[in-house]
């Protein structure tokens, strides 16, 4: 508890200026009524969240400056030194070639490996969701990153289109992030679907890709399945596995040679055997 309270006063000070800091502040508040909320969806009855009403905030920290998007989502945690580090030390082993970013969202990934990357290599961010892609675009624009090319769209074991499903835009706590599994209430958008190998062709080719990391909420099997030309460069894999039937899909996914451990909560690593 006392390290959540810590993280959070800290994601306050990121805040950019007064107003962002009081929009995280808000943010941070309204998670002591995710009770009320869940019960207000368990009787039938679900409450929108306010934070929908609420403006797009600028975070500014070490890695980086962050334009983050209205409504609902704890943009702000991934400012702070203890998102997801056993990933950024990943990165941080990063010396050249390609780094690929599969649901990129708004760049807090993206940013920190071009900017360890610098002229070295290059960066390929793809996002589905049309909002988090405009602020995707408007973080590679704020941190000045010449090596980084965003593309927008979803990818899949093959082309063609899809549904996205925003996030449930009711009050309470949210198990799964914007997905093409299933509805959660949200607003449907219809986006394209790319393979990767087939975004990487159009980019140039597979060049010598190091890094791929895949967070698409249940969908990760089926990008591994679009991108067999990528493998064979055997690249390592960062995929997230929100359950063992994902997990087991993603093994089944990857070629024979790769090895699977787990990197830190639903974050897995596939690597090649030398």
């Amino acid at each position: 508890m006392l390290a959540g309270v810590g993280t959070g006063l800290r994601c306050v000070g990121y805040g950019d200026r007064a107003q962002d800091r009081l929009a995280v502040a808000a943010r941070l508040a309204l998670y002591t009524l995710f009770p009320f909320g869940s019960l207000a969806r368990r009787i039938g009855h679900p409450v929108p969240d306010p934070s929908r009403w609420l403006g797009s905030y600028r975070l500014r920290c070490q890695e980086g400056i962050f334009e983050c998007p209205p409504g609902p989502g704890p943009f702000f945690l991934a400012a702070d030194r203890t998102y997801e580090p056993a990933l950024v030390a990943l990165l941080g082993t990063l010396s050249g070639g390609t780094f690929v970013d599969v649901g990129a969202n708004v760049g807090f990934i993206t940013v920190r490996a071009a900017r360890r990357l610098g002229d070295r290599g290059r960066v390929i961010a793809i996002e589905a969701h049309p909002v988090r892609f405009e602020y995707l675009q408007r973080n590679i624009r704020l941190n000045r990153l010449t090596n980084v090319r965003a593309v927008p769209c979803a990818l899949g074991a093959a082309e063609g289109t899809a549904r996205l499903y925003d996030v449930d835009p009711t009050l309470g706590p949210r198990p799964r992030d914007a997905t093409m599994l299933r509805p959660t209430g949200g607003h449907a958008f219809q986006v394209p679907v790319r393979t990767l190998d087939a975004v990487l062709a159009e980019l140039g080719g597979p060049a010598d890709v190091r890094l791929v990391k895949i967070d698409v909420e249940g969908y990760e099997s089926q990008v591994l399945k679009g991108m067999p030309r990528t493998l064979e460069q055997r690249p390592l894999v960062v995929f997230e596995a929100l359950d063992a039937p994902s997990l087991e899909a993603a093994r089944d996914a990857l070629p024979a040679g790769y090895g699977i451990r787990q990197l830190e909560g639903a974050n897995f690593l596939g690597t090649a055997a030398a």
